[in-house]
């Protein structure tokens, strides 16, 4: 059984829980995957063609895998499991929930939709990037996430300082999915505090165990 790790948005697999992934995963000799979500690119980033991305590799699989899901890439990783890919666990880490609505109707990006460009930093370039115009039309496609429901096993860890996803977000999935478990954490959207990535650590050591 494999581990996948899934980046957010204006990020990439070699960020800093993409690497403690990958360490957890080498020292138990356990394969490991950590696709570039950036797809096709940035500037030309759809959510569509991530999903799709993640259902391929799945399917590349010879068994169903442990998948963690950061921010953007928890938000992959609920869609791909909605769709029905197989998984052994699902965790994801301040999933991005209600992204798509929010970036409909939030103030946030009403630039983005007027003029369908928007200058990001992107974290894994360290740069300044320009994220296109193919996001806007492929969100609403994405929307009614608030309407998933989710059949593999899935637990959640989001922090009470979120300042970029809504906690009630990840709660209102709990209530939706009463067999998830919810971790409410003291941290922000990056959940990189010791004891955070202690969390995270137990939940994988959990999947693999039981898995």
């Amino acid at each position: 059984m494999d581990l996948i790790y899934l980046h957010g948005f204006a990020s990439g697999p070699q960020g800093a829980k993409g690497r403690h992934c990958q360490a957890w995963a080498a020292a138990r000799n356990i394969g490991f995957h950590a696709p570039d979500l950036n797809l096709p690119d940035f500037e030309h980033l759809t959510v569509t063609a991530q999903v799709e991305a993640v259902e391929a590799l799945i399917a590349s699989l010879g068994e169903p895998p442990v998948v963690v899901g950061s921010s953007m890439g928890g938000l992959v990783g609920a869609a791909v499991a909605h769709r029905g890919a197989a998984m052994a666990r699902l965790i994801l880490l301040a999933p991005a929930f209600g992204f798509a609505r929010r970036r409909l109707a939030g103030r946030r990006w009403a630039g983005y939709r007027k003029r369908g460009l928007m200058p990001t930093f992107h974290h894994a370039e360290g740069k300044w990037l320009t994220l296109g115009p193919e996001l806007l039309p492929d969100l609403p496609l994405w929307q009614d996430d608030d309407q998933w429901r989710l059949t593999v096993p899935v637990a959640i860890l989001h922090g009470r300082q979120d300042e970029a996803v809504p906690l009630a977000e990840s709660e209102a999935f709990a209530r939706r999915h009463p067999d998830a478990l919810l971790r409410v954490l003291d941290d922000d959207h990056a959940l990189l505090a010791p004891a955070s990535l202690a969390e995270l650590d137990a939940l994988l050591a959990e999947a693999f165990r039981t898995g």
